[in-house]
């Protein structure tokens, strides 16, 4: 059995040995995820000028991510876990995409790192929020790490087209 699977299933197993743990492992796989929301909207009304562009660019960043995911989806057609794998059960509703990469994964990283980037106390604790999306989904039995990891690089790489997309922007309309 391969590595990302056994990864998979000794996660899982964590989980899976109380009615707390799968409730648990569903809020972070599916719920966690929406912590954002308020978050950002709190920074839009209360944060400084620079909160509020990072807000902006977390939502384009989000736009990209979510773009290159399903893109990549697309094109690597990996099958999730629990399709893949016998031991491993689907925890939550199965997503209709395919598995790699994880889109949940780019999106709370793509806003990590626009909030990281004017505020490194906001940027880390939605770090451990990046964290804990990324274990539920493979607790959950819908991800592999590798797909984590593929979908953190697709979350910064999103953030950084918007960064320097929107410098290039800005020096235009300067010029």
């Amino acid at each position: 059995m391969p590595v990302d699977a056994l990864i998979v299933i000794t996660i899982q197993k964590m989980f899976t040995g109380s009615v707390l743990g799968i409730w648990l492992d569903v809020f972070l796989a599916r719920v966690l995820i929406f912590a954002y929301l308020p978050l950002m909207a709190w920074l839009w009304v209360y944060g400084n000028s620079r909160e509020k562009h990072a807000v902006k660019e977390a939502m384009w960043s989000v736009g990209v991510a979510i773009f290159l995911g399903e893109a990549l989806s697309f094109i690597f057609l990996r099958l999730r876990p629990f399709l893949a794998v016998p031991n491993i059960l689907a925890l939550i509703p199965p997503p209709l995409t395919n598995s790699f990469p994880s889109i949940h994964t780019s999106i709370a990283v793509a806003v990590t790192a626009a909030l990281y980037a004017v505020n490194k106390k906001w940027g880390l604790a939605c770090l451990l929020m990046v964290l804990g999306i990324a274990i539920g989904r493979m607790g959950a039995g819908v991800h592999y790490p590798t797909d984590i990891l593929g979908g953190m690089l697709v979350g910064l790489v999103s953030f950084v087209l918007v960064r320097l997309g929107h410098k290039a922007l800005r020096q235009r309309s300067v010029a």
